[in-house]
């Protein structure tokens, strides 16, 4: 039996993830630690940070640390929230969108590629599985918090 464990594999899964986005985006003005966060308000359009921060699986607080960073670059805008008027949405603003449209297909054209090797079948499967891996850490997250102290 091996001493790995599955989160262990995953994690250096995502480093290559890590380096083949600061390959693909060589160049660009988009950091890459950034690119997820171009691509989930560029193609889900505006979000709240709460939101982003579900989709993305994030502490709220780095979410809008990084909301900060891409606000200074002035590639994302706040904009009143029609359904809830105490919070706001964020949208790119059209230097962020220029960004999003030039570097997007750099880096999805390495994805689709990777995609291809594995092919339709095996990427479905792949999809289920982490889903599944996703579902059971929410669990042992929300188990450890019930847990008593001590234990």
């Amino acid at each position: 039996m091996s001493e790995r464990t599955i989160l262990l594999d995953v994690f250096a899964a995502n480093q290559k993830r890590e380096r083949l986005i600061e390959q693909a985006l060589v160049g660009t003005d988009l950091p890459p630690e950034d690119y997820p966060f171009y691509v989930y308000i560029g193609v889900e359009g505006a979000l709240t940070p709460t939101e982003l921060a579900r989709e993305l699986g994030m502490p709220l607080s780095t979410v809008l640390f990084r909301l900060r960073r891409l606000e200074k670059r002035r590639h994302v805008e706040r904009v009143p929230n029609p359904d809830d008027g105490r919070s706001y949405l964020v949208r790119l603003t059209p230097a962020g969108e220029r960004l999003l449209g030039y570097a997007r297909p750099l880096f999805r054209g390495r994805a689709l590629a990777v995609e291809a090797r594995l092919g339709e079948d095996r990427v479905a499967a792949l999809r289920e599985g982490l889903d599944e891996l996703s579902n059971a850490i929410e669990r042992e997250l929300g188990d450890a918090l019930r847990e008593p102290a001590g234990n």
